[in-house]
C-alpha cells in the first residue's frame, strides 16, 4: 500500500509544493462545481442551441489570440524561477520589466491588427450561423467587445507566470475561480430579455470584465507585497533579458500554437464543418470526460517550476522519482476516466435535468479515450517543459496538427462530427509513445553525469 509519506517523499520533496497542490485541488474542486452549475445557466440564458454554440465557438476562437505572446510568459516563468531560486533579484526585475514591455508592445500590435481585420470579416460565415439566428451587426459587436476583454487578459496574464515562478501555483486557479464565480453570479441574478441580439452583447461585456478584473487586482497585490523590489520599470529593460525570454519563449510559442490547434480548435472545426448546435453536445461530453484530466493537471501545475528548480540544482534523481510517481497517478486517472462511461446517463440527468442529451456510446468512448490521451500528454509536457527540452514535443505536436487538419478536411463530408475527436486522438499517439523514451534516456544520462562529477 502507498502511504502518504511515500507520496510526499517521491512527489514533493518540499512543503511549498504540497501546499500548492492541495490548495489547487481545493480551489479547483470548488471551481468544478461552479463550472458545472454554469452550464445549465447558459442553456437557460440562450434558448437557441445554435446561438449558444456560436457563443462557445466565438469564445474559443478569440482565445486563440492569447497564444500569440511569442512565448513571453513561459520564457519569463523559467528564467524567473531560476533567478528567484538563486535570490538574484536584480536579474529578476530586469526579466520582469523586459517581459512586461515586450508584452505591451505585442498587445498594441495585435490590438491594432485585430480591430482593423475584424471590420472586414463576415462573422456569420466564420461561425456558420444564419443572419436569422443573430444579425451581423450584433454578432460583430459581441465579437469586438469580447475581443477587447481578450486583449486586456493577454497583457495582464503575465502575473500568472510570475505566480508560478513564485511557487504559488494555487493562486492562478483561484483567480480563474473568481472569474467563473463572477460570471455565475451574473447568470444567476440576471433575467434574460429574450432579445437574442441584446443578450448576446450583454454576455460579451460580462465575459470581458469578469475575465480581466481578478488579474488586475492580483497584479497590484503581488507588486505591492511579494515583489516590491521587482516592480516593472522602463529603466530596467534589457535587450539581453528580452532576447533571453524570447529565445526560450519562441519554442514555447510554437508549441502553444500547435497545442492550440490540437485542443482548442475543436469547437471551430465542429461549427464550421458541421453545425454550431453540435458544439453544445461537444461541450457536454468534454466537461464530463475532462474531470480526471483536470485534477491531474492541477497536481501537475507546480511540477513545471519545481522541475526547473531541481534541474538548476542538479537534483536529477528527484526528477526521475517524480516522473515514476506521475506515471502511477496517470494510470489511476485513466481507470477513473473509463469508469465514468457506465454512469453517464444518470450523471447527465442529474446535471442537466430535462435538457440532458441522449448518450451516444461511441461518442462517449471517443471522449473517454481523448481524456486518457490528454492526461498522458499533460504528464509528459509538465516535465519536459520544466527541463526546457522541447524538440520531441515540437515534432510530435506538429505531426498531430497535420494529421488532424488533413483528416477532418478529407473525411468530414461523410463521417459525423466526432471525426474531430478521432483525428485528435490518433494524431497524438506517436508523441505519447516516443516522448517517454526520449525523456527517460535524457534524465538517466544527466543523473549518471551528476553522480560521476559529484
Amino acid at each position: 500500500m502507498i502511504e502518504f509519506s511515500d507520496i510526499k517523499g517521491k512527489y514533493i520533496g518540499n512543503k511549498n509544493l504540497i501546499n500548492n497542490v492541495l490548495g489547487s485541488f481545493l480551489v479547483r474542486g470548488f471551481g468544478f462545481l461552479v463550472s458545472f452549475a454554469l452550464f445549465p445557466l447558459y442553456l437557460n440564458y440562450f434558448d437557441d442551441n445554435t446561438v449558444l454554440g456560436c457563443w462557445f465557438t466565438m469564445c474559443s476562437v478569440l482565445s486563440w489570440i492569447q497564444v500569440f505572446d511569442l512565448g513571453i510568459g513561459n520564457g519569463l516563468r523559467n528564467h524567473l524561477t531560476a533567478d528567484l531560486s538563486l535570490k538574484n533579484y536584480e536579474s529578476a526585475r530586469q526579466y520582469i520589466s523586459s517581459s512586461y514591455i515586450l508584452m505591451g508592445g505585442v498587445t498594441v500590435f495585435i490590438s491594432f491588427l485585430a480591430f482593423i481585420i475584424s471590420r472586414y470579416i463576415d462573422w456569420n460565415s466564420v461561425f456558420n450561423i444564419s443572419e436569422q439566428s443573430i444579425s451581423p451587426e450584433s454578432l460583430r459587436k459581441g465579437v469586438v467587445i469580447a475581443l477587447c476583454g481578450v486583449l486586456c487578459f493577454f497583457f495582464l496574464k503575465l502575473i500568472i507566470s510570475i505566480l508560478y515562478a513564485l511557487q504559488k501555483s494555487a493562486l492562478p486557479n483561484f483567480l480563474n475561480l473568481l472569474s467563473t464565480v463572477l460570471l455565475l453570479i451574473f447568470l444567476w441574478v440576471y433575467d434574460p430579455t429574450g432579445d437574442v441580439e441584446r443578450d448576446f452583447v450583454t454576455i460579451s461585456w460580462v465575459q470581458a470584465v469578469t475575465g480581466c478584473l481578478p488579474l488586475l487586482v492580483a497584479t497590484i497585490i503581488v507588486f505591492a507585497k511579494d515583489l516590491k523590489e521587482c516592480l516593472p520599470s522602463f529603466k530596467y529593460f534589457r535587450w539581453d533579458k528580452a532576447t533571453g525570454v524570447l529565445s526560450l519563449g519562441i519554442l514555447f510559442l510554437v508549441l502553444q500554437l500547435l497545442y492550440m490547434i490540437i485542443t482548442v480548435t475543436n469547437e471551430f472545426f465542429i461549427s464550421y464543418f458541421f453545425d454550431p448546435s453540435f458544439v453544445v453536445e461537444y461541450q457536454i461530453y468534454i466537461k464530463i470526460f475532462s474531470i480526471a484530466g483536470t485534477f491531474v493537471s492541477l497536481a501537475l501545475i507546480p511540477v513545471w517550476s519545481a522541475v526547473t528548480k531541481a534541474f538548476v540544482e542538479k537534483r536529477y534523481d528527484w526528477i526521475i522519482e517524480l516522473v515514476r510517481f506521475l506515471y502511477f497517478v496517470a494510470g489511476i486517472a485513466v481507470l477513473f476516466q473509463l469508469a465514468i462511461i457506465p454512469f453517464l446517463d444518470p450523471i447527465l440527468e442529474f446535471w442537466l435535468g430535462e435538457k440532458a442529451i441522449e448518450v451516444n456510446l461511441s461518442a462517449a468512448l471517443l471522449f473517454a479515450l481523448l481524456g486518457c490521451v490528454m492526461i498522458w500528454v499533460s504528464v509528459l509536457t509538465s516535465v519536459v517543459n520544466g527541463l526546457g527540452t522541447l524538440k520531441c514535443q515540437l515534432y510530435g505536436f506538429l505531426w498531430a496538427v497535420l494529421f488532424k487538419v488533413v483528416a477532418i478536411v478529407l473525411f468530414s463530408s461523410w463521417i459525423p462530427w466526432t471525426i474531430v475527436i478521432t483525428a485528435t486522438i490518433v494524431g497524438l499517439l506517436p508523441y505519447c509513445v516516443w516522448q517517454p523514451v526520449v525523456m527517460n534516456r535524457q534524465l538517466k544520462m544527466l543523473n549518471k553525469e551528476a553522480f560521476q562529477n559529484g
